[in-house]
């Protein structure tokens, strides 16, 4: 059969079109993977969850709920607008726009927006506290000490 379903010619059947085997479509290693998806994942702590205890972990935290203990996070913090935070906590950064009492350490920086509470000392090279936020407690610019 020709091209158009018109008798004639008859050519060889076209092969399946398919991805070669070496392709870069190739799925990437489950290990790769994981850390692809952790580098993009955020925990959520809802206004509806209250966390006793100690959160620790190596994703980004979003608290709209209360926590109450210890949070050491290796990456970012941001308590939100109904967050209620009771804990000392260690991060890369914070944002604060709930409330927290506790001391805050961060890496990078702290930022209390203006709808943000904060009553215990902070230490980070950069914070950031907006007109109209609301803190009690110390600061301290230096870097961050390593724990031995």
């Amino acid at each position: 059969m020709s091209l158009f379903g018109k008798p004639g010619e008859s050519k060889p059947a076209a092969a399946p079109t398919t991805r070669p085997a070496s392709s870069a479509a190739v799925p990437a290693s489950a290990g790769s993977l994981a850390r692809a998806a952790a580098a993009t994942t955020t925990c959520v702590i809802g206004p509806k969850t209250t966390v006793k205890g100690d959160l620790l972990g190596d994703e980004d935290v979003i608290i709209d709920g209360n926590v109450e203990g210890q949070i050491r996070i290796s990456r970012d913090v941001k308590i939100g607008p109904t967050g209620n935070v009771k804990a000392s906590v260690d991060a890369q950064s914070v944002v604060i726009s709930g409330e927290l009492i506790g001391d805050c350490t961060a890496a990078n920086r702290i930022e209390i927006q203006a709808s943000g509470k904060l009553t215990g000392n902070i230490r980070a090279p950069k914070i950031i506290i907006a007109e109209g936020a609301m803190f009690k407690g110390s600061s301290d610019m230096s870097a961050r000490h390593n724990a031995s």
